[in-house]
């Protein structure tokens, strides 16, 4: 189908299997991640709407703007607030179809974050999943991640070649980072504002992002992050999220964490797609929106 103000966004429904008089529970709108079109990463958004579809819940699986079938916008908009509007108009879509007032997200990887900003903008955004997209490093993660090179690389002289690469890129690293910090406590602020909607947002506060969460949670939307495992360097224990977050001690049902160790960043095989599609479901199931309608 095609939609949005100018009907020039494309995508494609999967109503519930069984025909039924009453309005699905919630509808899922599942887009592009990265420059994949709306079939996903190995297809994944096809297979994850089609067992939804099994259990009573339609989705939209669509391109934004600029990808896929879409067309390119008109750039009157900001990168945040065309993406926003994008999957506004597919909420749209997705409730004159089949009359639901209730929507998960789906953001896999560069997805996590716009699902993130449609949350904030929308009421009807009822539970949001974040795949793989934040990668906060903590003290625990970086000796797990060393500890792996230290032992693969060992201590001959080839070693002790790779680790002084790593400890330069390290200094390197470390050095623009003081540099960056500095241009930005200038007088003179033209770091902050220059390019203001990508730069800005590239800057996450992990402990503000954390509690920006915990407030959708309190709000009654469903919030679950999770992580892929064999991507060692990145997230490479369960709890590393939840503590970077600053919600090591924070429980709440309406915020999940999960960390996958067997699957790779892409969910490749057959196995590791499988297990997505599954936690996302269950997931789904354990946040879905009460009956009462969402809140102004």
């Amino acid at each position: 189908m095609t939609f949005g103000p100018q009907g020039d966004l494309l995508g494609t429904v999967s109503f519930p299997a069984t025909a039924s008089a009453s309005t699905p529970p919630f509808g899922v709108l599942l887009f592009n991640a990265g420059v994949i079109h709306r079939v996903g990463s190995h297809r994944l958004n096809v297979k994850l709407a089609r067992v939804l579809a099994a259990d009573g819940i339609a989705a939209l699986r669509f391109d934004l703007h600029g990808m896929g079938d879409s067309i390119r916008a008109d750039g009157r908009l900001s990168y945040k607030e065309q993406v926003v509007a994008d999957l506004r108009a597919g909420m749209d879509l997705l409730q004159n179809l089949t009359g639901t007032r209730h929507f998960a997200l789906i953001g896999f990887c560069s997805g996590a974050m716009p699902s993130y900003w449609a949350a904030q903008a929308d009421a009807r955004v009822s539970a949001i999943v974040l795949y793989d997209a934040l990668y906060f490093a903590t003290a625990r993660s970086v000796l797990r991640y060393a500890g792996v090179r230290l032992m693969r690389h060992g201590f001959g002289p080839k070693a002790w070649a790779v680790w002084s690469r790593v400890a330069l890129r390290g200094a390197v690293s470390a050095w623009g980072r003081i540099g960056r910090l500095f241009r930005r406590n200038s007088t003179t602020g033209w770091v902050e504002t220059a390019n203001a909607d990508s730069d800005a947002d590239a800057r996450i506060d992990p402990q503000a992002l954390g509690q920006s969460l915990l407030a959708l949670a309190q709000r009654g939307t469903g919030v679950m992050v999770f992580s892929a495992g064999t991507d060692f360097s990145a997230v490479n224990y369960a709890g590393q999220l939840r503590e970077s977050l600053g919600l090591a001690q924070t429980e709440h049902e309406r915020l999940l964490f999960t960390h996958l160790p067997d699957i790779d960043h892409a969910v490749t095989t057959r196995v590791a797609q499988q297990q997505w599609i599954d936690t996302v479901h269950r997931g789904l199931l354990r946040l879905a929106p009460t009956a009462q309608e969402p809140t102004s």
